[in-house]
Parts: structure tokens; C-alpha cells; sequence
């Protein structure tokens, strides 16, 4: 299926960049554009030439902005991954406790993503294929994971392999989600097993898991 002009200049890009120079405004059209190849095509199969077209501009036009197609989808991942994050810290500014965090973060992540499924496929392609998006997600997760084990809420050795294990958890959820093979309910699913994982006992996760997130909890 074709992605449309109108859609791709339609993008949180390009709307951030209504204001700016025209330059910016054709560097936010392709970011929109590629957000919507890589998550239509995924980022192996998807081209510079496709990404141009979806942006209506010309493929010289690309490389003023971008060397190659690397570049583009690390800057638009990184993007994505940032302002997922930024929206995730708004929500939680005065939560200290790490039990509530981390479930919290789990289901945000997934609402946010699901609720823009160009932008949750294009994080999800890209968290296997960019070392550095995978590093900057995973310094949020360690942050809040040290922060259950100084609170004494959670027992286990907060390790690369333990990151690794809780980010593949939530990307599965996500799959599954954005495949419409699971709904809503992924997110408390599988926020109650992370913390069955980190050690929080089984009472107290359900009762955290399953807890309606606050109206000012939920992305906006």
C-alpha cells in the first residue's frame, strides 16, 4: 500500500516544522516519510528512493539532508525514542516509588506507541538495528531499575543481560499489539510479569499492573 503525499506531509515532523525555514520543512518531510517506509517496508527493504517519493521531493533533495538511509532512520528513531521518553518523565515527574514507575513506564510506552503505529513500527524495526536508539532506551530503564533496588523493592542484579531481557518483554508486547494479536491488556500483562521478574511479590504486582492508569498518566 502507498503511502500518500497528503499523509506523509501531514507528520509530527513536518508539523513541528511549520514555523521553521524551508530547508527544515523538507528535512521534516522526510523524516515523516521514512517513519512511514520503515514501518511499512521495515528498514532492510526500504530505499532512499522511496522515502524521497513519499516525501515528494527529488532523491539530490535527500542527500542535502541525510548521507544515506542510515542516517535518516537513526535521526528519526532517536527522535521518536526522545520524545517518547520526554512524554514518559512528564507523566511521572513526582513518582518516586520504582514499583510504580516501572509498571507505569511499561504500559505509557506501549499506549504511546500503539497509539501511533507508524511511529511504534518504526521504533520497534529499529530497536534490533540501532546500537545507539537500544542504548538510550536502556539508560532510562537502569535508572529506574537502581532506583527499586536502593528502595529495597527490588532483589535482582541490575545487568546488561537483565535490560536486554526487559526491553525484548515490552517489544513483544508491542508486536503483538501493533499485529493486533493482543490489546489493552498487554501492557498490565506484561508489567505484572516484569515485576514478578525484578522480585516484587505477586500481590502487590497484580494490584500495580492492573491499577487504571490516572487521566494525567495517559499520553495526551
Amino acid at each position: 500500500m502507498a503511502i500518500s503525499k497528503t499523509r506523509a506531509l501531514a507528520g509530527v515532523f513536518a508539523d513541528e516544522a511549520r514555523h521553521l525555514g524551508k530547508s527544515a520543512r523538507t528535512r521534516a518531510r522526510l523524516m515523516d516519510a521514512a517513519v512511514g517506509v520503515f514501518a511499512r517496508d521495515g528498514f532492510e527493504a526500504a530505499s532512499v528512493n522511496e522515502i524521497a517519493r513519499a516525501a515528494d521531493v527529488a532523491n539530490g533533495t535527500f542527500y542535502l539532508h541525510f548521507k544515506d538511509k542510515d542516517a535518516i532512520a537513526t535521526e528519526v528513531a532517536l527522535r521518536i525514542a526522545g520524545d517518547v521518553a520526554r512524554r514518559l518523565d512528564a507523566a511521572m515527574v513526582d513518582l518516586d516509588d520504582a514499583i510504580e514507575r516501572t509498571s507505569r513506564a511499561t504500559r505509557q510506552f506501549l499506549e504511546i506507541a500503539c497509539g501511533q503505529p507508524e511511529w511504534g513500527w518504526a521504533l520497534l524495526r529499529a530497536m534490533w538495528s540501532l546500537p545507539s536508539l537500544r542504548k538510550q532506551m536502556a539508560s532510562y530503564l537502569r535508572a529506574d531499575l537502581k532506583r527499586g533496588v536502593r528502595q529495597g523493592a527490588f532483589t535482582v542484579k541490575v545487568d546488561d543481560l537483565l535490560i536486554e531481557v526487559f526491553t525484548a518483554m515490552a517489544a513483544s508486547a508491542l508486536l503483538a499489539r501493533l499485529n493486533g494479536e493482543a490489546g489493552a491488556e498487554a501492557g498490565s500483562k506484561v508489567a505484572e510479569l516484569q515485576l514478578r521478574m525484578l522480585g516484587v511479590p505477586a500481590k502487590r504486582a497484580a494490584a500495580t499492573a492492573w491499577r487504571p492508569l490516572a487521566p494525567e498518566a495517559l499520553p495526551g
